[in-house]
């Protein structure tokens, strides 16, 4: 994979937690759904998905875009994004992985999965981000 301006949005919409931004991204029909690691989550129409996916962030402090990819895969979109989550002293990273479908130029079928918050050790210094500010 390589950088994609799609998945670098996208990326970037998710760790700004601003649904209103997101859904800008998103077709009126838009449908998610996510294997997270406390089960699978549903989503349907462009202000739901797009609270959805902010949500799952919400109770951070700050979230920070560590890497973004994608690529197209015949009539699908991978994207692929790695954020850096921060609450009072502690950290975590959590990445998250999408096969969507695009209608003119937005999301309408997002199919993702997420590894869950894994839990960085805070004398462990996070690689460089790629460039992305600190968002929180």
């Amino acid at each position: 994979m390589e950088h994609h301006p799609v998945a670098a949005q996208i990326a970037a919409d998710v760790a700004r937690r601003d649904p209103q931004r997101l859904s800008a991204a998103l077709t009126e029909t838009a449908r998610l759904r996510a294997l997270l690691p406390g089960g699978p989550i549903q989503a349907h129409g462009r202000e739901n998905v797009a609270a959805c996916l902010c949500a799952l962030f919400e109770d951070f402090d700050a979230v920070h875009v560590v890497e973004s990819a994608g690529e197209s895969v015949a009539d699908k979109l991978l994207i692929h994004y790695r954020l850096d989550v921060i609450r009072a002293a502690q950290r975590w990273v959590c990445t998250q992985t999408a096969i969507c479908n695009l209608v003119d130029g937005r999301l309408a079928v997002i199919d993702l999965l997420c590894s869950g918050f894994r839990e960085i050790e805070t004398n462990v210094d996070m690689p460089a981000p790629s460039g992305a500010p600190l968002v929180g």
